[in-house]
């Protein structure tokens, strides 16, 4: 695996480009923002108490913790000086694996997928809430460059297809009988572990500018 800089890739050299999801090809904070507000929302009648503390709080926490950590919600609750009930959480929790969010790729993302799929074939491995992740992946409008065969949900087969396993990949059309090297893009460390584990060739992605030259 080489761990590549954006502005040192040589796409000529790729016949197959795969991608993560949620903070690689969009803002995830614009989701997070969404849902918690719809959370927020609820948390505030349910409880009489403000929404404001509730959201802004559960916004600080995520971008502390990150999206994979499991008590933001039980911890809200308990900030406001009440128990956190398991009927609670699991409302909470409902809300979160039900939101059909509003999203849209980064104008530099949609330029970079329209330049590249015109001869590459691109795949894309997403963990998570199968519900969840397709509603996201529907509303930014993904299938116009990621074909069916071409993607996987890891949340419909199991955590154990969950990133850095490479199993999914056993599920990517394009991958079968691949001989060039492959490119994968994504945000997190786990992203890179992946990337090693399937002797793919990494960009990790920090910012949207890097969606910007193709050439």
């Amino acid at each position: 695996m080489k761990y590549l800089p954006f502005n040192k890739i040589q796409l000529d050299q790729y016949s197959v480009i795969g991608f993560d999801m949620d903070g690689t090809l969009y803002d995830e904070e614009i989701f997070i923002r969404q849902v918690y507000a719809s959370i927020a929302n609820y948390l505030s009648d349910t409880l009489s108490t403000s929404y404001e503390f509730i959201y802004f709080w559960m916004i600080e926490r995520w971008k502390e913790k990150g999206s994979s950590y499991s008590f933001i919600f039980s911890e809200v609750i308990e900030q406001v000086g009440l128990k956190a009930s398991e009927e609670l959480i699991n409302d909470c929790l409902n809300i979160y694996r039900n939101f059909k969010p509003i999203l849209r790729l980064h104008t530099n993302t949609e330029k970079f997928l329209n330049e590249i799929s015109k001869e590459h074939q691109l795949f894309l491995i997403t963990d998570g809430n199968f519900k969840l992740q397709k509603e996201k992946f529907n509303s930014l409008k993904l299938e116009k460059w990621f074909r069916e065969e071409n993607v996987v949900f890891t949340g419909k087969l199991g955590r154990e297809f969950y990133k850095p396993s490479i199993r999914a990949t056993e599920y990517i059309e394009c991958l079968k009988n691949m001989t060039k090297p492959v490119l994968y893009f994504g945000d997190r460390n786990i992203d890179e572990q992946f990337a090693l584990n399937a002797q793919f060739d990494f960009v990790k992605v920090e910012n949207f500018n890097y969606f910007w030259d193709v050439n």
